[in-house]
């Protein structure tokens, strides 16, 4: 299940600088490139420590995540200038995230409608910034990771199921032009997200 995360803390633990490629190879033999928790395949998804430990590289532990649910599983490392958090109740996680990543392929596209609509699509998730501001006083990604921290590690399910119907929206400027999604279908195929995010438009007038 796709929830707001941190990475686990180790005393003493310096930053990960490098990967190696034979955990990389790992990861994607295991996952078969699928990412972790939204099943989007591409050879650009990158590694995943399933427990959210860097430092246990047991083979089980090695998995792949896509660049937008990977920001999930870290949202304490997020500044402002990332993106926000919103209150999407009636969408799944998941759902968020392709409609984010099919917007992000159709800014890139050179149709312009396409662009059009992607930019629609952005601008209308990013509308629910507001609620979320309201009851929780900030949509800052790095303030619910901080949350995160301040509370015992037992105590984080709680809070994560509090919020179940938050959503993470991330900066499409930081996804564009990276080339870090596969560019097959369906996410670069407009229609199915179009009409979901028409469904949810209507929902909100």
């Amino acid at each position: 299940m796709l929830v707001f995360s941190i990475l686990q803390q180790t005393w003493g633990q310096e930053p990960i600088k490098k990967i190696s490629s034979s955990l990389r190879r790992q990861a994607q033999e295991n996952s078969h490139h699928h990412c972790e928790f939204c099943g989007y395949t591409s050879k650009n998804n990158r590694l995943f420590f399933v427990d959210n430990n860097p430092l246990n590289h047991s083979t089980n532990n090695l998995s792949v995540v896509d660049p937008l649910c990977e920001a999930w599983q870290n949202i304490g490392g997020l500044d402002a200038d990332a993106g926000h958090v919103v209150y999407l109740p009636e969408l799944r996680p998941e759902d968020v995230n392709h409609l984010q990543r099919a917007a992000v392929h159709a800014l890139q596209s050179g149709d312009a409608v396409y662009q059009e609509e992607a930019k629609a699509v952005i601008n209308w998730l990013g509308t629910h910034k507001k609620e979320v501001e309201r009851f929780w006083g900030t949509s800052h990604p790095g303030e619910f990771g901080e949350a995160l921290l301040q509370v015992d590690k037992d105590q984080r399910p709680e809070l994560q199921a509090r919020w179940r119907h938050l959503a993470l929206i991330l900066n499409p400027k930081k996804l564009t032009g990276k080339g870090i999604f596969a560019g097959s279908k369906p996410e670069s195929d407009t229609a199915s997200w179009t009409v979901l995010y028409q469904k949810h438009l209507a929902k909100d007038k």
